[in-house]
């Protein structure tokens, strides 16, 4: 049963990376947003309780989550900022701590994963992206490929349908 779930976890932190073009070297981040997800989620098994209700007793919040990826916007602190520096910083939602309301933020300028609490989460803008590559998804899957010439077999055997 261990082994299936873990199977389900890493192949949905795949698609995760993957669907947002993200690094592969956070994969693991990816993984453990997934067990994070999966451990808030409900389980028919328990009925419709959550692993961590079923075991505690209450229910976790989990109003804190927001869409995998999602751009987010911080404060930089007056002390890590250089004169005439911004006083925000851009980032990308890659996960979650244990203590609620505080997220794991990926900065791809510096190439490092930092742990925010007070952040803004731009989910239209995820949304957007994602509508957009799936509009342009169906937009290829429904234009008709060009034609290729017959060969010689396909029109033989056209001649014995006819």
């Amino acid at each position: 049963m261990a082994k299936r779930t873990n199977i389900t976890i890493v192949r949905a932190a795949r698609a995760m990376l993957h669907d947002q073009g993200l690094p592969l070297q956070l994969w693991a981040k990816a993984c453990n947003t997934m067990v994070y997800l999966h451990n808030r989620s409900l389980h028919h098994i328990l009925r419709m309780k959550t692993p961590e209700e079923a075991f505690y007793g209450k229910r976790q919040d989990v109003g804190h989550f927001s869409i995998f990826v999602s751009s987010v916007y911080f404060h930089v602190t007056k002390d890590a900022q250089k004169n005439l520096e911004l006083t925000i910083e851009l980032g990308i939602l890659v996960g979650y701590t244990d203590t609620p309301h505080n997220y794991r933020v990926y900065l791809p300028t510096s190439w490092r994963i930092v742990v925010r609490r007070d952040i803004k989460i731009d989910e239209q803008k995820s949304m957007r992206v994602f509508l957009e590559r799936e509009f342009q998804l169906q937009k290829e899957l429904l234009v008709p490929k060009e034609e290729k010439p017959q060969t010689n077999v396909e029109q033989h055997m056209q001649r014995f349908q006819d």
